[in-house]
């Protein structure tokens, strides 16, 4: 096992070698590792299954947006590194040329959790090659042989070029020494995807030094009277469960508007219960096992707490081992967990509201703010939305989970700080200058 410190001397040599690199070298190495990626692209996605439970047809959908992942990068590099400034239309500037640069801040630490562990490691491993960048990534523990799977597309991408040794380092270190690598100054950036605890602990460790963090939330879903209910309850219902609901941004809170009630609620309770639970090799799963018997055991005792304290059970189902079948609550308290935290399982707390605006204002009644939703077919309501949900996401007539690799995601307050999506982390592992260079004396 490589040491402490050979991990930061190995990550500092390649950094100085790839940070001179061009902007045509560092968009055929990405396009090296598409090629080689692709061709495992199949045992890829079982082994993501294998090792954390995600339904295998979750699985291959993962694997296929980490090509869209790496295509998005290489489409940001078309454009990223130098900017043009008009600065010879600004009083006192005859004469003089000038641009905004960007170079590439140093080393780069990424922490990727096992929900994603392919798909949020390329958000981190690509656009940080593409800045210029070394990275020492620390993949969850959960899916050791997933993370290394993905590791070695990227090194016969590398040998294949001939790029840098120890461009991408697999650093297989415990927390403590997670942190300890975080702290010192070899390392430039940290890049981490995770629990709020621990994001917010590095956050307050590295006060000087520029921590991405794509931390929870409890996605909230306002729906509005006049829309489609099964159509919406179809769309949400795999939002809200799929993959046993191990999704930051699953919906966990929907406030569905009185005159909608009654066709919502019986149609979602339908379409959860219509998503096949069990095997997660069965390409028809779409509930598969939690990650480990402990968090269906936590997940499950939060459901039982809801209950105790007067919850209304709409859907539930005996847990087996780490399967924990999907539950639908309704009357939950706020105070409770399932209401006010982050579940991060299959469970979905459906109220019902006097009117959007009462819906608004209990979704954004948190301390979140990765994803939020609202559903209408008034322009006006989705305008207020838009105002009124504090949330790094705010989706329109759309489910929570949406997203599109090429473009921004991340949270506010609680739920993290700076955006992923490639153009956006290129910027992240980057800092700007401003050149400027008058007429030769």
């Amino acid at each position: 096992m490589t040491s402490f410190s050979e991990l930061l001397a190995q990550a500092a040599g390649s950094f100085a070698s790839w940070k001179t690199s061009s902007r045509h070298a560092r968009r055929s190495l990405l396009q090296a590792w598409i090629r080689h990626y692709q061709g495992g692209a199949e045992p890829l996605a079982r082994l993501i299954t294998e090792e954390t439970g995600k339904p295998i047809t979750l699985a291959r959908g993962e694997v296929g947006r980490g090509i869209a992942t790496l295509e998005a990068t290489v489409e940001a590099l078309g454009t990223f590194g130098e900017e043009a400034l008009a600065y010879d239309l600004m009083a006192g500037a005859d004469g003089c040329r000038a641009r905004i640069r960007q170079f590439p801040r140093g080393p780069v630490l990424a922490i990727t959790p096992f929900n994603f562990p392919v798909n949020l490691a390329l958000h981190k491993l690509a656009p940080a090659l593409g800045a210029g960048c070394s990275v020492i990534w620390k993949p969850c523990p959960q899916a050791p042989r997933t993370s290394r799977r993905l590791w070695e597309s990227f090194e016969a991408a590398r040998r294949e070029l001939g790029a840098p040794e120890h461009l991408v380092q697999l650093a297989d270190v415990s927390p403590e020494q997670a942190e300890a690598l975080a702290l010192d100054p070899g390392v430039a950036v940290v890049s981490f995807t995770g629990s709020e605890r621990v994001g917010h602990h590095l956050r307050a460790l590295l006060p000087q030094k520029p921590v991405l963090l794509e931390l929870g939330g409890n996605a909230a879903v306002v729906l509005d009277a006049g829309i489609d209910a099964e159509a919406v309850a179809r769309q949400l219902a795999p939002a809200a469960v799929a993959g046993a609901g191990q999704s930051c941004s699953k919906a966990q809170r929907i406030y569905v508007h009185e005159a909608l009630w009654e066709a919502f609620a019986p149609a979602f309770v339908a379409a959860v219960e219509s998503l096949p639970v069990g095997d997660p090799m069965d390409p028809a799963t779409m509930v598969g096992p939690m990650i480990d018997v402990r968090s269906a055991e936590r997940v499950e005792g939060w459901v039982q707490s809801a209950r105790q304290r007067g919850a209304v059970s709409l859907l539930e189902g005996k847990r087996e081992g780490a399967l924990l079948p999907p539950a639908i609550l309704t009357g939950v308290p706020e105070e409770e967990f399932l209401a006010c935290e982050e579940a991060f399982g299959p469970v979905t707390v459906l109220e019902r509201v006097a009117d959007f605006d009462t819906g608004l204002r209990r979704a954004a009644a948190t301390r979140f703010g990765l994803r939020a939703s609202a559903y209408s077919r008034d322009q006006r309501h989705l305008r207020r939305a838009e105002e009124i949900l504090r949330a790094g996401g705010v989706l329109l007539n759309l489910p929570p989970t949406f997203r599109l690799d090429a473009a921004p995601f991340g949270g506010v307050a609680a739920s993290g700080q700076g955006f992923e999506g490639p153009r956006y982390a290129l910027e992240a592992f980057s800092e700007a200058r401003l050149i400027v260079e008058g007429p030769a004396l």
